[in-house]
């Protein structure tokens, strides 16, 4: 890390006059204040915030970057279960919402940086390829939610092709054989994912899926999609050979599923078995019947990315484990048993 003293050697100047710089003194020379910032900005000098501390003891907090977790109720239970496995040891966490900015995300690994936090967690609003570089940290960086091909970035994400298989597992072990299928958009990992795994527990239960029932639930690019689940699901309940279950890309596609099945006056789940992906309360605990699903793991990543992070700063260089984290079957109401 660059010191004052040498600032101060290259500025020509003593350390106690890049310290008044640093600390915003305004009755520095504006000559010489401008002089040293030149040098403090090509040095990459960040100001220990942490000076205070007695030399030798490490501090207790640790980090969270988020683009958006922080403020998104599908995946705010990444800081809750980061928050959960720090407070077990008395240990905080400093969180900061970059929005996806990446001008704002420089700021904050200097300000990490600055701070002499322990380690970071870098967590995404959804299951995605991302590489964070080479920032202005030295320490400890886990990925939660996003992984980085190639990279020796550890990380934890959702285990969506096992999910994928629980949802239709499900449904094939309780009878059901014509499944429709309504996805997310196809261009993020998620749907190939589960697509993948209800693929292999069709093969595995001796049964073809129909290709023909598997539609599209929202359209449109990524952060900017389209509902058109219930339109799609109209079409498909009024086949002359209609499905008699329907997996779901998530639990906000299950509800307008719900809403299909009510127009064409289908009982859920005596003529039709919904199944969701997500596990999202106000949605699965407020439909009648409450919704089957699957839960997307999100605590337990960032209670996990948490231990990850301190295990990390003590494994070689090039160790970069990609964990993934099981997404549980919860059986509820709205799928039922075909005699």
């Amino acid at each position: 890390m660059v010191t004052l003293r040498e600032v101060a050697k290259l500025s020509g100047v003593s350390i106690k006059t890049v310290s008044r710089i640093v600390n915003g003194d305004p009755a520095v020379n504006a000559k010489t204040r401008d002089s040293v910032q030149v040098h403090l900005q090509n040095l990459n000098y960040v100001p220990n915030q942490a000076a205070r501390m007695m030399r030798g003891v490490q501090s207790s907090v640790y980090g969270l970057m988020t683009d958006a977790v922080a403020t998104t109720p599908y995946s705010v239970d990444i800081v809750r279960g980061a928050q959960a496995a720090l407070k077990e040891q008395n240990q905080t966490l400093l969180i900061a919402n970059s929005n996806g900015d990446a001008e704002q995300e420089v700021e904050f690994w200097r300000m990490f940086r600055a701070q002499r936090v322990r380690g970071v967690i870098y967590a995404s609003v959804f299951h995605r390829s991302h590489n964070v570089g080479r920032p202005a940290f030295n320490d400890s960086i886990v990925l939660a939610n996003c992984y980085a091909s190639g990279s020796d970035r550890p990380s934890l994400v959702p285990d969506d092709e096992g999910g994928g298989y629980a949802q239709a597992e499900h449904l094939l072990r309780n009878g059901h054989r014509r499944i429709g299928l309504l996805t997310l958009i196809p261009k993020i990992d998620a749907t190939r994912l589960r697509g993948i795994g209800i693929r292999r527990a069709f093969k595995d239960a001796g049964v073809t899926f129909d290709e023909s029932l598997n539609q599209q639930g929202m359209i449109g690019p990524v952060h900017g999609e389209s509902m058109v689940a219930y339109e799609a699901a109209l079409k498909m309940l009024q086949q002359k050979n209609r499905p008699t279950a329907i997996i779901c890309g998530h639990d906000a596609v299950a509800f307008h599923v719900y809403a299909a099945a009510a127009h064409l006056r289908l009982s859920v789940p005596q003529d039709l078995s919904i199944m969701g992906f997500d596990d999202l309360k106000v949605i699965t605990e407020n439909l009648h019947p409450r919704l089957t699903t699957v839960a997307l793991p999100y605590f337990e990543i960032g209670r996990r990315a948490v231990e990850l992070m301190r295990e990390s700063t003590h494994q070689k260089e090039g160790w970069a484990p990609k964990i993934l984290v099981p997404c549980p079957l919860v059986e509820r109401g709205s799928c039922r048993t075909l005699s």
